[in-house]
């Protein structure tokens, strides 16, 4: 089931990353427009630098992407990363030396990716927890990242603390909500309170506002926690 779950993130991850760069190239337009019509010559000038630099570097990242193969292994087991793979983790790691946001967050998000599909947890944390706590990110990479952050411990570290990340993701305008609320059912059930993760899982399977993938494992685990309950 946890192979689902990080699945279905890293799907809506990609969907979200190309929306940010989108925005971004949109916004570096209007600026570029602005400044023509100024006619400001050093302005105008700058701005094209800056746009020709941000250009450099969504080549470079998509050039690391080419090499980037984030796909969990069919068994849901880390994988040694191949040549190509290592190619992309270095690019990145370059690029992350001069890029600017938001390109600077999806390119950690990515490395990240690949390290924890190799079975480096650490240094993924690292960077998800980099991520959550830069300013300058799309506020939905952001949760994301601290979505991530959370899930990656969801068995190992403390609750008290995991459940203080997860009350900045569980609200009703939050973007990974359904997510979240997953988690915190886990971690009801990881300290042996049953009953309120029951309560969680079936509100959960009815909630037609978290993706079908929720609804699904919710009603998984209260098949399995033996509720009979069958959500829509």
């Amino acid at each position: 089931m946890a192979d689902d779950i990080f699945r279905e993130v890293d799907e809506e991850m990609r969907a979200e990353r190309l929306r940010a760069l989108a925005r971004r190239y949109m916004m570096l337009a209007g600026v570029i427009v602005v400044a023509i019509c100024i006619g400001g010559g050093a302005w105008q000038y700058n701005a094209w630098r800056v746009h020709q630099a941000d250009q450099a570097s969504a080549d470079a990242y998509f050039a690391a992407l080419k090499n980037a193969t984030t796909a969990h292994s069919p068994d849901g087991q880390p994988a040694p990363l191949n040549a190509q793979q290592k190619t992309a983790l270095e690019q990145l790691a370059t690029l992350e030396k001069t890029a600017r946001p938001p390109l600077l967050a999806l390119s950690r998000m990515e490395r990240a990716a690949l390290l924890v599909n190799s079975g480096d947890t650490a240094r993924a944390l690292t960077l998800w927890a980099q991520v959550n706590a830069d300013q300058g990110a799309d506020p939905t990479i952001s949760s994301l990242a601290g979505l991530l952050w959370v899930q990656h411990q969801i068995d190992t570290a403390d609750p008290a603390m995991l459940r203080s990340r997860l009350a900045l993701l569980d609200g009703a305008q939050q973007p990974w909500r359904g997510l979240a609320l997953e988690c915190e059912a886990l971690l009801d059930l990881r300290q042996g309170h049953d009953d309120e993760a029951r309560r969680r899982l079936e509100r959960l399977s009815m909630d037609m506002n978290v993706s079908d993938g929720v609804r699904t494992r919710a009603d998984g685990l209260l098949q399995t926690l033996g509720t009979g309950h069958a959500g829509g």
